[in-house]
Formats: structure tokens, sequence, C-alpha cells
């Protein structure tokens, strides 16, 4: 190739993989001197060496892609084990057993729990005295 070659074919690189580092480079012609993109029937211009690089990058894409798929499912089946917990109740009762233990925080948790369950059930006993009264009205 000519330096004029040279230089054109170097700007065409820069031009269309410019993400490219200099292993990617490097192992693409060495997959190519392993003639893995074909046969170069001793000769060597740019349009031989884009195709190198066009093949390479459809490998580097190939990889990545696979990788990403791989890490996006490891981190959904990571999601789901996590989903396994205590029912409010379970969680009820845990307190219960810390409070008989001696546990203050437990014991804070647990009047919470209490006046929380205390108010919503009068709420629900007042909807549905309301409820009863509308339909005495009827």
């Amino acid at each position: 190739m000519s330096a004029t070659q040279v230089a054109t074919t170097v700007d065409l690189i820069i031009e269309e993989y410019p993400y490219m580092k200099t292993d990617d480079f490097k192992l693409c012609f060495k997959n190519a001197m392993k003639m893995k993109y074909g046969e170069n029937y001793n000769r060597i211009d740019g349009s031989i060496i884009m195709g190198w690089l066009r093949e390479y990058n459809k490998e580097r894409c190939a990889v990545a892609d696979n990788q990403s798929w791989n890490t996006h499912k490891a981190k959904l089946s990571g999601e789901t084990n996590f989903t396994s917990g205590l029912s409010y109740e379970e969680y009820r009762n845990e307190l219960k057993l810390r409070v008989e233990q001696g546990d203050e925080e437990a014991a804070k948790a647990l009047s919470l729990s209490n006046e929380i369950i205390s108010y919503l059930n009068k709420r629900e006993n007042g909807k549905q005295e309301a409820e009863g009264d509308n339909l005495l009205e009827h």
C-alpha cells in the first residue's frame, strides 16, 4: 500500500470505528493473520482491512450483546430470589416473640402496629356503619 492509501485507510477506520481501542485492532489483525476472515491472496489494501474490521466488529457486538443479556438474566434471577419474606401476621408474631425476650425496640414496633390496626379497624367499622345507615335510608 502506498502512503496515500495507508492514510486514506486510517481516516476511514477512524471515521467508521472511533470506539475501538488498540487492543481491538490488535485482535482483529491477529485474527486476520490466522485467516479467520478469509483468504487475502497475498495482497492487502484498504477494502481488505475494512472487511476484516467489519467482520471483527460483528463478532465484538455479538459478544457484547451476549454478555449484556447474561448480566440482565442474572439480575432478574437475583431479584426473584429476594421476594420471599414475611407476611404482616408473621412479622407481628416475630415481634411478639422478641417482646417476650425483652427486646424494647420490638415492643415499640408492636405497640405502633397495634395502634395502626386499631385505627384501621375503627375506620373500617365506621365505613360499615355508614354503609348500613345508607342502606336503611333507601
